[in-house]
């Protein structure tokens, strides 16, 4: 999932010690965990959704299963070991009675077994805020800014020494910002398309979804295919300074010629777990290509929507090695990273 995915790989693995929580082996467990706690899923607990709105309930149904436990409990007895004082809760319910008493609207002061009889709550909608002082700390009419207006110039980025009006740059690698090495990766690659099967690397290991969506996408324009000799269906490699991945090609008259729209998130249950293996989690990963700490001047934004990379067609002479091979085994990728 993360930017520059073998680099992150290598971080957690140095880390003394790793606890994974989770409903299901994962890549990262198996990589990376010294332990691995058994979660209890959705219908196995009680438990609260208080962030944005609405405000909603869930109820356990059933028991959990075998030794799994619900996040908050776990969390309870860590924390009864850590810092008793601050977690006076036995289980899960006395936790979200006290959510629901100090971090929610006094809107919505319930008790658990009150809200289980609402489900959800949605605070009372209110029209123009902005008129009635209703967003404002000072009660005033307005917006929530140093102005009180939307501010297209935006006055705390002047106080803090940065542009206060929006500007344009061009991303740090492009076919205008380095000219000679979009000669090499000619394709702006945008990564991190969706599909309603996935929730980003979650449902790969539901037989359901993968029965949907059995591979990874990537979307390339039919006639810059052709001009490659891929035709739609074929596995390609994805490639840039920074490494590779392979994904199965869809062609699209709808993208312009010189951009590619690869998808995020993939691993493969189907496949070992052990290393070198690990699922598969590198083969079709496009955040091999990605980058971190490429942001802006006040630290917001990442060049995932436009890389650059190149495209060829997998055959039986470069499909070795295997991208998660190069990562758990050789020691990475053997390309220039730095901008």
């Amino acid at each position: 999932m993360a930017g520059e995915a073998p680099r992150v790989y290598e971080a957690m693995r140095s880390v003394e010690f790793n606890v994974v929580v989770d409903l299901f082996m994962t890549p990262t467990a198996v990589a990376c965990a010294d332990i691995v706690l058994p979660c209890a899923m959705t219908p196995e607990r009680d438990s609260q959704r208080v962030w944005w709105t609405p405000l909603r309930t869930m109820v356990k149904v059933i028991d959990e299963y075998e030794e799994c436990k619900t996040d908050e409990q776990i969390l309870i007895d860590l924390g009864k070991r850590l810092k008793p004082e601050k977690f006076p809760f036995s289980n899960n319910i006395e936790w979200v009675d006290y959510i629901f008493k100090h971090h929610t609207n006094e809107e919505f002061n319930y008790t658990f077994e009150e809200m289980k009889q609402k489900i959800w709550c949605y605070p009372k909608f209110e029209y123009r805020k902005y008129e009635k002082g209703l967003l404002r700390a000072d009660g005033k009419p307005g917006f929530n800014t140093p102005t009180g207006k939307i501010e297209l110039y935006m006055t705390a980025f002047d106080a803090w020494g940065y542009d206060p009006l929006p500007w344009y740059e061009e991303p740090k690698e492009s076919p205008y910002s380095t000219p000679e090495l979009a000669k090499e990766y000619p394709f702006v690659l945008t990564t991190g398309a969706r599909s309603w099967e996935f929730f980003h690397s979650e449902h790969r290991q539901l037989p359901t979804m993968r029965e949907f969506h059995p591979d990874p996408i990537v979307r390339i324009n039919t006639k810059s295919a052709e001009e490659l000799g891929i035709k739609d269906g074929d596995w390609v490699w994805i490639e840039n300074r920074r490494g590779r991945c392979k994904q199965k090609a869809k062609l699209s008259d709808a993208l312009h010629p010189r951009v590619v729209c690869a998808e995020h998130g993939w691993w493969f249950p189907e496949q070992e777990g052990a290393e070198p293996t690990l699922f598969g989690v590198f083969d079709s990963n496009i955040n091999n290509l990605t980058t971190q700490f490429v942001n802006g001047p006040t630290g917001y934004g990442a060049p995932y929507k436009n890389q650059i990379c190149k495209i060829y067609k997998v055959t039986e002479e470069n499909d070795s090695p295997l991208p998660t091979k190069v990562v758990t085994q050789d020691g990475g990728f053997d390309y220039e990273k730095k901008y």
